[in-house]
């Protein structure tokens, strides 16, 4: 047994994995632990209607910011890392300037947007409209708190990056709840809490990032500074907007039409929408432990992708491929089985009226469980060359999310929100193995038992 383990740590592709997929394992599963904490702990104070008001205020916050932001937060990780390599701080102090002027303008016509539709838009989804008003005033520090986050990712700054990516909005989110409780009990604290958290995050971040900058930048000689002229910054950031809007409809479409469709449970006065959200929030937020696995090694496994696909390895991008997908395999599945196996009690865990989320919760983990068993196929597409299928592949399955949506949601309320989540996670990943079938000649799937030989 000992000289088994011995043979797989010293595979140095696996044993990368395993330290780096480990590191990065630990701080996704904190970041989904404290999310998990801070739905617990509104939907104990506030109940199933204040968590759904505040997923509803925080949806369209989110929508308006993708849309203000331009793409310019995640051009910020290619061009700052490109000038960092080649000790172009000068260029990097000029490309940060040309950025926060536009996002200023944007972010400015975006709050204005959003202030004046509060109305149809909270009529359309149900929602507060005094939330939505109040949130447009969040767009600029929501921006800013984005580009920090993501112009640390270009500094290579990860410990960073991932606390404020993953767990800082959640975190101080929590924290505010807290205090504010002691003082008041209405159901808009955690919409108040959450717009304090943007706030101290947008500062850290700030903080964090000049702090980097400037160490790293200090006493050294800068290269010539490179001008990016704004046509060539928008030719780069608009396409990345578009894709990010994709990924936005994929996780927030179903929240947002049940919201706005009246489902079986309204119309029988069983429930109301914003508290079908609230239930549905909750069984999508616990679902995503059962991928936890995927999103920790994607992080790692990525890199492994380019390096072996740049050499032309084939033999050695299947092996890394199928070393990544067993190790999601063991680590999802029973977690996964765990879900199928106590779904009342888990949900029971947020207040009896959750419950009526079990067999939703149910769907939601088995579309993140065919997810994980496919692999990292998405990563493995964008490393390989193979972009512009992903992004295909990734835009048809959100138009089958909203069609599915659109057509279960009426019928089946939670459960047909679920069923259309689940299918368009399936349609998406099944449709990128094949691809990659297709492309190097083997599945992502592992099979258990069955010995891989190089």
């Amino acid at each position: 047994m000992k000289k088994i383990f011995q043979k797989v740590l010293d595979d140095r592709d696996f044993s990368e994995l395993l330290k780096g997929g480990g590191i990065s394992f630990i701080l996704r599963f904190g970041g989904l632990t404290v999310g998990y904490l801070l739905t617990l702990v509104i939907a104990n104070l506030f109940g199933a209607k204040g968590l759904g008001d505040y997923v509803l205020a925080i949806a369209v916050l989110r929508l308006f910011t993708l849309l203000a932001k331009l793409g310019l937060d995640t051009t910020s990780i290619r061009f700052i890392a490109s000038f960092a390599s080649q000790d172009k701080w000068t260029s990097i102090f000029k490309f940060r300037k040309q950025v926060v002027s536009i996002l200023s303008i944007s972010s400015v016509v975006g709050s204005v947007l959003m202030y004046f539709l509060s109305v149809p838009i909270s009529q359309l989804i149900n929602a507060n409209p005094l939330y939505i008003q109040i949130n447009a005033f969040f767009v600029l520090p929501m921006i800013f708190f984005m580009l920090h986050y993501q112009s640390l990712r270009g500094l290579k700054r990860i410990a960073e990056f991932s606390f404020f990516y993953r767990m800082a909005q959640a975190l101080f989110s929590l924290i505010s709840i807290v205090i504010l409780y002691q003082f008041f009990t209405t159901s808009d604290v955690p919409v108040y809490a959450y717009l304090i958290s943007v706030l101290v995050v947008s500062l850290l971040s700030f903080i964090s990032f000049r702090y980097w900058l400037n160490k790293r930048s200090k006493g050294k000689d800068s290269a010539e500074a490179e001008i990016m002229s704004y046509s060539n910054l928008f030719k780069i950031s608009i396409p990345l907007m578009f894709a990010q809007s994709v990924q936005f409809i994929m996780a927030w479409t179903d929240k947002l039409m049940l919201g706005a469709i009246d489902t079986p449970n309204v119309v029988n006065g069983i429930t109301t929408n914003i508290e079908e959200v609230g239930v549905y929030y909750t069984a999508f937020k616990l679902s995503m432990f059962a991928a936890v696995s995927l999103m920790a090694i994607n992080s790692i496994a990525s890199p492994k992708f380019a390096e072996m696909f740049a050499k032309n390895d084939v033999k050695g991008l299947e092996k890394v491929i199928h070393q990544s997908t067993k190790m999601i395999f063991w680590t999802s599945v029973p977690l996964a089985l765990i879900f199928f196996i106590l779904p009342e009690f888990f949900l029971g865990l947020f207040g009896d009226k959750f419950k009526i989320g079990a067999t939703a919760f149910i769907f939601l983990s088995c579309g993140r469980l065919i997810s994980s068993l496919s692999g990292s196929v998405g990563n493995i597409l964008q490393m390989t060359g193979h972009q512009n299928v992903y992004a295909k592949i990734l835009f048809f399955g959100a138009i089958v999310n909203i069609l599915l949506n659109l057509i279960l949601i009426p019928r089946y309320g939670i459960n047909g929100a679920a069923i259309a989540s689940m299918s368009s996670l399936i349609v998406w990943n099944l449709s990128m193995v094949l691809v990659i079938k297709k492309k190097f000649g083997f599945y992502t799937f592992y099979i258990p038992f069955v010995k891989y030989e190089r």
